[in-house]
């Protein structure tokens, strides 16, 4: 966009991308022009010079963040509820949203939410203006503007952050309740409530603390040191796994709570973080460092008689893009020492979650310990004992195994183990 062309004298308005100023816009006049550089010198109206106070406060900047004094528009009749305005605050412009109003003319008062603090405070009708973007060397009406990069649309179901220290602690649930602005937006908690508990909380929120609902792999078995989000106090707080018990329950540990908690499996899901519109996993990473010398994992293959089976195994060292392995059950040929044996990273994973199981259920898809390793079936039928026939798409085949002979099937999927879904058919 080229250069607007102030000149010498010309009163403006200049915003900052300063922590703390972000958002505000400062009166100043216009001291020099550089249109090759695209920047002016301006003097501020309302802050001297530290080294002189007799001398208003000099500064040089971008002529993006510069622009005319808008144009005052009439509000005889008063700011509307959820009206975006301009805020005579600390000797500058802020943009906010009416929440509220109360008096009658000109005595108006005004609660304004600031929605990147969301902060909320009371203003008189002097104090407004409403508020005019300046696009393309004109003032348009926030609400005359191309919506189309709006991010959520109302009725949308989201996750709205807790703040503290301007920094997101936990996640809750809601919907979008209206669409202030594409920046702006009114949202209705899904579980919070007001201060009489009487009807749902409603705020207004920036962007910046929105995001979708995170995805959440259904049947998802945790390992130790995963990181979490727990639902507690009607929100989702990040945290690490440092124990799992049995029954499908793990205790979470967090900076933002003084103890650890047990939850269900039911109150976990994998923690993701939403990065330039996209879910990112907070553990992303763990494939590159899961297999260290000492790990114990499993291990497959493509060779005829073998594939389909996982062998318990021990990690000796990595070797190039491989990993050298020892295998528990196999052994050479002379039957003198175990097997070793170098494989790429596809045909390794950690060992399974270890869930107890009382009794395992018709169809259920389960890994048989059979011939040194770990071959997935289906359970066929339920005997006394207890036993099962398991049924084997591989060979066509059934067999019948004792309980300690089997264990729950999961599935290494994008470095998480998934539970597979019961009712399977044969």
């Amino acid at each position: 966009m080229p250069l607007l062309g102030f000149n010498t004298g010309d009163e403006v308005e200049v915003s900052s991308d300063e922590d703390g100023f972000r958002g505000a816009y400062f009166a100043a006049r216009v001291v020099r022009s550089m249109p090759n550089q695209r920047r002016y010198t301006v003097d501020y109206d309302a802050f001297v010079d530290d080294s002189d106070p007799s001398r208003p406060l000099r500064e040089t900047v971008d002529a993006r963040h510069v622009r005319p004094h808008p144009p005052l528009r009439a509000a005889a009749s008063g700011f509307t509820l959820y009206q975006v305005v301009d805020v005579s605050y600390n000797d500058a412009w802020w943009v906010g949203v009416v929440t509220s109003v109360a008096g009658v003319g000109r005595k108006r008062t005004y609660a304004v939410c600031f929605p990147a603090s969301r902060e909320e405070m009371d203003f008189g009708h002097e104090n407004l203006r409403a508020h005019l973007e300046w696009v393309d060397g004109k003032w348009v009406l926030p609400e005359s503007m191309e919506s189309s990069n709006v991010m959520h649309e109302k009725g949308s179901q989201v996750e709205v952050a807790r703040l503290r220290e301007n920094f997101a602690v936990a996640w809750f649930p809601a919907v979008i309740a209206k669409v202030i602005w594409e920046n702006s937006f009114l949202v209705e908690y899904m579980d919070l409530r007001n201060d009489v508990g009487t009807e749902l909380l409603r705020e207004i929120v920036d962007l910046q603390h929105i995001r979708p609902c995170p995805p959440r792999e259904p049947g998802v078995s945790f390992c130790m040191l995963d990181e979490v989000e727990a639902f507690y106090g009607d929100g989702w707080w990040p945290g690490v796994i440092t124990k799992i018990h049995d029954g499908s329950s793990y205790t979470v540990k967090s900076i933002h709570w003084d103890k650890e908690i047990e939850f269900n499996q039911t109150k976990l899901r994998l923690r993701y973080d939403w990065v330039c519109r996209q879910w990112i996993p907070a553990s992303q990473k763990v494939l590159e460092i899961e297999f260290v010398k000492g790990r114990k994992v499993e291990v497959s293959s493509d060779d005829e008689g073998f594939r389909g089976a996982w062998y318990t195994a021990t990690v000796v060292k990595s070797v190039g893009k491989k990993f050298l392995v020892e295998y528990q059950n196999l052994r050479t040929d002379d039957e003198t020492k175990l097997l070793t044996e170098t494989v790429w990273p596809r045909h390794i994973r950690p060992t399974p979650p270890n869930t107890p199981v009382v009794e395992f259920k018709l169809l259920e898809e389960v890994d048989v310990f059979y011939n040194d390793g770990w071959w997935v079936g289906i359970v066929s039928k339920v005997l006394r004992g207890p036993r099962y026939i398991v049924y084997f798409r591989t060979w066509n085949e059934e067999m019948e195994f004792g309980q300690e002979e089997l264990r729950l099937h999961y599935d290494w999927i994008c470095g998480r183990w998934i539970q597979a879904s019961p009712g399977l058919q044969l």
